[in-house]
């Protein structure tokens, strides 16, 4: 190449040959360099043509990425816009749901009123029917007999108690059907008068369930007249303590009384036998210690006194007797009648019917099964009353 022959071979090859002259040779310069230049010029249109094209290209593409974000955007804008909308309307349909959910509540509530409402015109329509009844059949026994039912608010009169028609029918064992009658017809004479008397009238009763019996003593104990009991053969075990617990009681001088502690019947384990037996035990000890407290002693005392008497603990009196004891409040020798109770629309309490027999032949009453945590008071040395 020529760059690499030696300066004396380049001399010698230029004086060998023939030179132009100097006009041609310039003229030939400036054209090739006129040739370049415009060589040049194209090359550098060329280079800044495709300056210009790559960045039309660029800004075709960030146009393009543009309008593609402002899409996602859009998009995405549009699914904010929808998810708003989804939850303001399930928010709507919640409120709504709740609106209607008040609104049905507020109709059942409104119903219930309603009913209540009519529930009471019925039982006070029905009071003022049995009302009605009762006046009527006064005025009936009135008219056919001639007979004037006098309700004094002291019934003791010279030696004499007057019982009134406003009287309930107490005979045979303590029981739940027994409690549910006296306890009807003490809240019905309140409803005649909250001043005279009621009279709870004992034949004979050997006592029976303490729950009932404790319905009975309730009744008597909140109601706003006073309601006396009248023994005229004997009372026992729960009827000698509804006996004994009344704000006034009276009987014969020969009317048998009897207290004893409770009798319970009880199954299971020696755990299961404490918890029942413990159990009895506070329960009945409430009401006997009422009784203890009514006639001026402890329970414990009371409980010695029963032993003392008797060795099975069944400690009956006399009439006489139980008025010193303060197990009643008066002992009279005659006890008049003046109930037109025949007349009476105050239902009865209905018999126990169930009956079995021994293998002796004897002849059994079936009590009722008692409530959970119930136990027996009734005094039955024949043991005619069998418990189940």
């Amino acid at each position: 190449m020529l760059s690499r022959l030696s300066p004396i071979f380049l001399c010698a090859a230029l004086i060998g040959q023939e030179v132009p002259p100097v006009s041609t040779r310039q003229v030939e310069a400036e054209t090739a360099l006129i040739q370049a230049r415009l060589e040049l010029a194209a090359a550098q249109r060329k280079l800044a043509a495709l300056a210009q094209t790559d960045e039309l290209r660029r800004l075709e593409v960030e146009a393009t990425l543009r309008a593609a974000r402002a899409e996602a955007a859009a998009v995405e804008v549009d699914a904010e816009r929808s998810q708003l909308q989804r939850t303001a309307a399930l928010e709507a349909a919640r409120k709504s749901a709740a609106l209607a959910e008040g609104d049905r509540r507020r109709t059942e509530i409104e119903s219930e009123i309603r009913l209540n409402q009519a529930q009471n015109t019925l039982a006070n329509t029905r009071l003022d029917a049995d009302a009605a009844l009762v006046a009527a059949q006064k005025r009936a026994s009135k008219l056919a007999y001639g007979i004037k039912v006098e309700h004094p608010l002291n019934p003791l009169i010279n030696g004499t108690l007057h019982i009134s028609d406003r009287r309930i029918s107490f005979n045979g064992p303590v029981v739940d059907e027994l409690a549910k009658t006296v306890t009807q017809q003490i809240a019905f004479y309140n409803m005649q008068s909250e001043k005279e008397p009621i009279f709870i009238v004992i034949d004979a009763s050997p006592g029976g369930s303490v729950m009932s019996g404790y319905q009975i003593l309730r009744a008597m104990q909140t109601s706003k007249a006073p309601v006396y009991v009248v023994v005229k053969q004997y009372a026992a075990s729960m009827a000698a303590i509804i006996t004994t617990l009344a704000e006034r009681s009276f009987c014969y001088p020969n009317t048998v009384i009897l207290h004893h502690q409770p009798s319970v019947g009880l199954q299971g384990n020696m755990t299961q036998l404490q918890e029942q037996l413990s159990w009895s035990k506070i329960w009945c000890d409430r009401i006997f210690i009422e009784v203890a407290k009514r006639v001026g002693i402890t329970l414990d005392e009371f409980v010695k006194q029963m032993y003392g008497a008797t060795v099975t603990g069944d400690w009956k009196i006399l009439g006489d007797e139980a008025l010193r004891r303060h197990w009643v409040t008066d002992v009279v020798e005659k006890i008049a009648e003046d109930s037109v109770d025949e007349l009476s629309a105050a239902p009865r309490p209905a018999p126990i019917q169930v009956i079995r027999r021994t293998a002796a032949g004897k002849a059994q009453i079936v009590l009722p099964i008692l409530q959970p945590g119930d136990a027996w008071m009734i005094y039955d040395p024949e043991n005619i009353y069998l418990a189940r």
